[in-house]
């Protein structure tokens, strides 16, 4: 039976909030990836304004199949691992059966014992509606590129050229989507993966160096205590105690 009391009930507010901004999915799922709460924009694209008719429904009774099994698989991973989605690059399809890119993020609920029991989540749009989603698939692309293999060494030049972009246009539109330059980008993937591995592993500092791209361990410690306030030995201690 679809559970819409406790601590679901308790983001009514929050839904309201949502409402008022067209240019952002906001949705809340149950443990089994079924919608409990939406606000009007997800209603509007999806279900001729009507809230009621998402709420029990899984993506795949919603959205085509190849975008479903997307967003269903990352619901399974934010539920299984309890690890957010931030900042996904993703296509969406609005009214009219148009393309367009959003940036989603996802977290997981929990209950007040800290049993993960849903998936909440945003999708902020990147443009307006068009066929060809704004040019972003090729940026999409270049992303990934980044995900894949920022502990390699690689230049910004070379990424831009993947999406086809000139250094400057590359540059504009990563600060756009992420407020931030392609630079600090791929430092930000390379220190995600880096605090990983000081939370999970038992690794040297300067093996973790060289598994995240960096050239040695004195600029990991460098660029992560930058970034993180704290050296990375200080990070893998408070995460022991």
């Amino acid at each position: 039976m679809m559970e819409t009391g406790g601590i679901f009930s308790e983001h009514g507010t929050t839904e309201a909030l949502f409402d008022a901004l067209p240019d952002v999915v906001f949705f809340i799922k149950d443990a089994a990836g079924r919608y409990v709460r939406v606000n009007q924009t997800l209603a509007e694209r999806c279900a001729g304004g009507e809230k009621g008719k998402l709420i029990g429904k899984r993506p795949e009774e919603v959205f085509p199949e190849a975008l479903a099994a997307s967003y269903a698989r990352q619901d399974e991973a934010v539920l299984k691992t309890g690890k957010p989605v931030e900042h996904q690059l993703e296509l969406h399809i609005y009214p009219g059966h148009k393309a367009g890119w959003c940036l989603t993020t996802k977290h997981a609920l929990r209950d007040a014992k800290g049993r993960i029991i849903g998936v909440a989540g945003i999708s902020r749009d990147l443009n307006a509606p068009s066929d060809k989603a704004g040019g972003f698939a090729e940026l999409a692309a270049a992303l990934k590129h980044m995900q894949q293999h920022f502990a390699e060494s690689l230049r910004i030049e070379d990424i831009a050229k993947k999406a086809g972009l000139s250094v400057y246009q590359f540059e504009q539109r990563v600060q756009r989507l992420f407020q931030m330059s392609p630079l600090q980008l791929l430092h930000k993937l390379r220190l995600d993966e880096a605090t990983r591995l000081l939370r999970e592993t038992e690794r040297t500092l300067a093996d973790i160096a060289i598994e995240t791209g960096w050239c040695d361990q004195s600029a990991f410690t460098r660029h992560f205590s930058r970034y993180a306030g704290m050296a990375p030995g200080k990070y893998r201690g408070l995460n022991k105690q």
